[in-house]
């Protein structure tokens, strides 16, 4: 775990160098700033309600080629500190004639919990590993592996199967989650589907080409024995 975790010191101090190289050496057109809003009904993270309420949802990314870095935040509308949180992620994407392998890194945190930001207790850090690749011009295949390995003792594993078809207006996602061994995050005992569902989504252009989404989702956790059905709109700039 000691290694582990001075591995991932070691790629953050990569990263934070590199992106203050690539600032001074990329141009407008390598380089891109992204910003985004989003509301939804709910916040639903891998089959679990995190705060009972609305969520505010903004994020900030900067990617250069292959290569993102940004933080993404939940706010819960009725101030539940159960739905406040704030990630901050890095990761590379490496495009072959296979389809797409991206690794990312994740450190979670919760800025209401009485324990200091800046201390090592207050942060979860999670690797992973995305694949994905298109089966036909509109359909397209998503398998996903993530593994806490920093603050959970159980290094719990999350996995996901996607299939998204991209229809005349719309795109529907259709996804399957589930975990191995047991876990106290994901609170099961053994191999457990625990976010099954389909997303219909949908994206437009308003004024000067300023990016709208909205979303539908319904997700069940067979694990929990739960149901939500979350709306969504963003905006980006």
């Amino acid at each position: 775990m000691k290694k582990i975790i001075t591995t991932l010191a070691g790629m953050a101090k990569v990263a934070l160098i590199s992106t203050a190289l690539l600032g001074v050496v990329a141009t407008e057109a390598e380089a891109q700033f992204d910003m985004s809003l989003e509301l939804n009904s709910r916040y639903v993270w891998r089959g679990a309600d995190f705060g009972s309420s609305p969520s505010l949802m903004p994020e900030v990314s900067f990617t250069y080629g292959g290569f993102e870095i940004g933080a993404w935040a939940a706010y819960a509308t009725n101030g539940n500190p159960d739905g406040t949180e704030i990630n901050f992620f890095a990761g590379y994407t490496f495009e072959t004639s296979a389809g797409d392998f991206s690794l990312h890194v994740t450190d979670y945190f919760f800025p209401d919990e009485p324990v200091s930001v800046f201390t090592g207790d207050a942060h979860f850090v999670e690797i992973g590993l995305s694949y994905e690749t298109a089966l036909s011009e509109n359909t397209s295949l998503g398998l996903s592996t993530n593994m806490f390995v920093y603050n959970d003792d159980d290094n719990a594993m999350y996995h996901e199967i996607s299939l998204t078809q991209a229809l005349e207006d719309f795109e529907i996602a259709l996804f399957s989650g589930f975990t191995t061994g047991a876990t106290e995050l994901y609170e099961n005992t053994q191999f457990s589907f625990i976010n099954v569902g389909a997303t219909l989504s949908r994206e437009f252009t308003v004024g000067a080409a300023t990016p709208l989404g909205v979303s539908a989702s319904l997700i069940t956790n067979p694990q929990a024995e739960r149901i939500f059905f979350v709306f969504g709109a963003s905006i980006g700039f």
